[in-house]
């Protein structure tokens, strides 16, 4: 296709002096004038990097020590309840992502809804701290309270649609890297706010008898719930809500049957890539398998298994975690400032990461010259493999710490960022310059479907390591399956074809789309890409576009 830009781009400023109503929308004006200007707004990224970093670091010292408190403070708790407890917490995400997102879209507002969210967690933090106020059954209490954080949390996906907003197509790679840099940087600092207070034994100090207490698991939530007042005053000061001029009338219609019915026949009419998106959205969650296996049974999986205490699991693995947090943010840097997204096609990065991930699979895997006889159990202390509860403790093997922790922590830190970031690349490019709230929080609605069932499958299942271990390699068959056909047919055509070809495509987009609003004649004729043929509508206005 043979297209003069430069003369398109001048008329189409001229004729089209608002943008096109393309189905939903953060800011038409700004997504305008971000269009014209080209560039991103890296003030308005940083600050929402900010924002996840603070909400990331709570998430971080709470997960660290949960499994470990919850067997100190109620012995009745087992690993069942543990996975049932993180399958709440999740579904509490889900949901209230998607409701998070709706209140972000309806009100025009990123502030509002991550405010809200920084309230709950507060809440949560006062609730988990005065968790062993109950005589017996706290595991139900501390249940609850990871429900709340997981609504806390979810409050933070609007932030994927707000970086996508202020940022352009060129730059989305560096602009998603501050949320990947944000999280890592809080799997840094998390651990090293637990191992501060790694010297405090329990039940460490009592600061009101009877009500509080401040030891090795409480000492870091009381630093969490401080960070919710610095996001609070973050949001506040340093973020801005992007607002539109809104027909007021038809939007309190917006949402009763027949509006939602035209508003989905509005979305599936958009000429976007549903066979990409839906598969990225797939590819979320079976990328996610084994990441919620490895959150889900690591706690339980080395006190059973190398028979550690509470104590020693937390300051062991908030080691572990420190180390994975400094080589993510190294991948993330990469990415930001060495451009790896542009020099790396997002795809090849995305299917690298895959790859890399069978190392975790292959090397820890309990053979007979890396593993040894699982820990018997321990009455006293509570750990150990307690035959009571799995039959298969007296012939279960586990691969040696020093061999499991250093794999698992390399793999972790460096394949999982990168799928991370390729695979929100990816996304964000098939869904092209749209208001990304709700497709973005749809993603993250499709990754917590593996968030809520995951835990459940790792938690549930009655096999020693060893079988464990095969049972992640079929989770890793299709994993590999699924990226395999991502990396061979899951790019638009924004990333098959010349680069110069995309801009004059989306040009001839926004034409039709005037031609429509303005009752003017469109012929359709078709535009040969790599592989496929698609009907595109060419309108012959004052624009010279030749095919």
């Amino acid at each position: 296709m043979i297209c003069f830009l430069p003369e398109i781009g001048m008329e189409l400023e001229k004729m089209d002096p608002k943008p096109a109503q393309s189905g939903g929308a953060m800011s038409d004006s700004y997504t305008d004038d971000l269009g014209m200007r080209r560039h991103t707004d890296w003030k308005a990224v940083t600050m929402a990097g900010f924002v996840t970093f603070l909400a990331a670091v709570e998430n971080t010292v709470v997960g660290m020590s949960e499994w470990p408190y919850m067997k100190t403070i109620d012995p009745q708790a087992t690993s069942q309840f543990f996975g049932l407890v993180s399958s709440v917490s999740k579904c509490g995400h889900a949901v209230f992502a998607v409701a998070f997102a709706y209140w972000s879209y309806r009100a025009q507002s990123t502030k509002m809804p991550l405010i809200v969210g920084r309230i709950i967690a507060f809440v949560s933090c006062c609730i988990y701290l005065c968790v062993e106020l109950l005589p017996e059954g706290r595991r139900y209490l501390m249940l609850f309270c990871y429900f709340l954080f997981g609504i806390a949390s979810s409050s933070s996906t609007v932030l994927r649609g707000y970086i996508a907003a202020v940022s352009t197509t060129e730059d989305r790679a560096r602009a998603y890297s501050s949320i990947v840099v944000a999280n890592m940087l809080s799997v840094v600092i998390g651990p090293i706010c637990q191992l501060a207070f790694s010297g405090m034994s329990y039940p460490g100090y009592v600061m009101v008898e009877g009500f509080l207490k401040f030891h090795i698991y409480s000492a870091p939530i009381w630093i969490a719930s401080m960070t919710n007042f610095v996001s609070i005053a973050i949001i506040v000061y340093g973020l801005k809500d992007i607002h539109r001029d809104r027909n007021r009338e038809k939007e309190d219609e917006m949402f009763n049957i027949e509006a939602i019915k035209e508003k989905i026949r509005v979305v599936m009419s958009m000429d976007l890539a549903w066979s990409l998106i839906i598969l990225c959205w797939v590819e979320k969650i079976v990328a996610n398998l084994s990441i919620v296996t490895l959150q889900s049974v690591m706690s339980p999986l080395v006190m059973i298994s190398f028979g550690w205490d509470g104590q020693t699991t937390v300051k062991i693995l908030a080691s572990c975690m420190g180390f994975v947090g400094i080589l993510s943010i190294g991948v993330a840097t990469a990415f930001i400032f060495c451009r790896l997204g542009n020099v790396v096609s997002p795809r090849v990065s995305f299917l690298i990461a895959v790859l890399v991930s069978v190392v975790m699979y292959v090397l820890s895997y309990p053979y007979e010259m890396t593993s040894h006889k699982i820990h018997k159990y321990n009455e006293t202390t509570g750990v150990g493999c307690n035959p009571n509860e799995y039959t298969w403790c007296d012939s279960a093997y586990a691969t040696w710490p020093i061999v499991f922790l250093p794999v698992i922590c390399i793999v972790m830190g460096v394949g999982v960022p990168t799928s991370m970031i390729s695979l929100d690349t990816i996304y964000s490019k098939v869904l092209g310059n749209i208001d990304q709230s709700m497709m973005q929080g749809a993603i993250v609605v499709a990754e917590d479907l593996i968030l809520i069932l995951g835990p459940l499958y790792a938690a549930r299942q009655p096999e020693p390591p060893r079988c464990g271990s095969a049972s992640c390699l079929r989770a890793f068959g299709v994993h590999g399956i699924a990226s395999i056909s991502e990396w061979r047919v899951g790019a638009p055509p924004a990333m098959t074809r010349a680069a110069d070809r995309y801009p004059a495509v989306r040009l001839l987009e926004r034409c039709h789309q005037y031609a429509t609003r303005h009752g003017m004649r469109c012929a359709r004729r078709p535009l040969r890409y790599k592989r496929t043929v698609k009907a595109k509508c060419i309108c012959f206005l004052q624009v010279n576009v030749q095919l």
